[in-house]
């Protein structure tokens, strides 16, 4: 369900993910929603981006709430025009704050049972889920990704960025640059860009959502083997091969390995890896390709940071730039 007819153009609430829990990553010991680059707060610059997209009908901000206030009020930021925006105080994890969070975009959303909520025709009520720690995000690349999610047949879909197209923000040339770890897949290398169009109630294994989340830089090889077990069990012996596959992969990539990351990239088509994640989350996801580089721009690491803060002027005018040059969908953006 969104707020207009499909024949129409589908608008979506935005829930855009600050949280500080324990597993969040700290760049110099702050938030990378709250780091300064040209004299203003991160966070901000993916508001502005939002506020533009005439496919998102308000925006809600999960975090520590006075910190938010702060920090909007600082900036001068409008919560009223040209979109609302709500302010949501953080819970425990960030599954907990995208799903609590999302019963706020429904009237009388968190004093309905879920199960009520299931039954009801806000199932099929999705939402865009953004980065907080994308400075680069541009409203493009988030109504590109919107009008090509085909909500009709998919529950949750996530934008991919192909790998050739985040080579020119490499380091180069004794210029910082950021390094980036890639999904490989048979097809191509993506980058998970972290927009998600999700319809909540409709996946059912909700819970492993922050589970993947917590492991999501797992580093201890035994401890990535527990995980997957425990995540798939000992009978999925194919998704459980997906899975280490793209692990080995990620090995290789960092020691600089080609051969075997071409080898065992073809562990793991693109098709099957969806249908994998369907499985496992009892739902129907799909990775949507994005010819746009903002959103996966994200800071990771300190050195993260310091390469986009040098080059940020330099890279926003080529993404802009690069914009025109490529196929737009159907974009509706708010230009007021």
């Amino acid at each position: 369900m969104n707020d207009s007819s499909p024949c129409l153009h589908p608008k979506f609430d935005a829930i855009l993910v600050a949280g500080e829990g324990e597993s969040s990553y700290k760049v110099y010991h702050e938030h990378k929603a709250f780091l300064e680059i040209e004299g203003k707060c991160v966070i901000n610059y993916v508001i502005e981006a939002l506020q533009r997209v005439d496919s998102i009908k308000d925006i809600y901000i999960v975090g520590l709430k006075d910190k938010l206030e702060r920090t909007l009020r600082n900036a001068a930021v409008d919560s009223h025009y040209p979109k609302t925006i709500h302010l949501v105080d953080q819970r425990a994890n960030l599954y907990e704050n995208i799903f609590h969070t999302f019963l706020k975009t429904i009237p009388g959303g968190e004093s309905t049972s879920i199960t009520e909520l299931e039954a009801s025709r806000y199932r099929d009520k999705a939402v865009l889920i953004v980065p907080c720690d994308s400075p680069l995000l541009t409203p493009h690349e988030v109504e590109h990704f919107i009008h090509n999610c085909d909500m009709t047949r998919y529950d949750h879909v996530l934008g991919l960025t192909p790998e050739e197209i985040l080579k020119n923000f490499y380091p180069q040339d004794n210029r910082p640059g950021i390094k980036m770890a890639y999904l490989h897949l048979k097809e191509k290398s993506y980058r998970i860009n972290n927009l998600h169009l999700v319809k909540p109630l409709r996946i059912t294994n909700r819970e492993y959502i922050q589970k993947m989340y917590q492991y999501r830089y797992q580093r201890n090889f035994k401890n990535f083997i527990f995980f997957g077990l425990s995540l798939y069990g000992k009978t999925v012996v194919e998704h459980y091969r997906y899975y280490i596959g793209l692990q080995l992969c990620l090995l290789f990539s960092r020691l600089g390995w080609k051969i075997p990351v071409r080898h065992f990239r073809k562990w793991t088509p693109k098709r099957d890896l969806e249908q994998c994640i369907s499985t496992l989350l009892k739902t129907r996801f799909m990775g949507l390709e994005v010819p746009y580089p903002g959103a996966a721009l994200d800071i990771d690491r300190d050195s993260d940071y310091e390469a986009i803060k040098t080059r940020f002027n330099e890279w926003r005018a080529n993404l802009i730039q690069s914009e025109h040059l490529l196929p737009h969908a159907s974009e509706h953006l708010v230009t007021g």
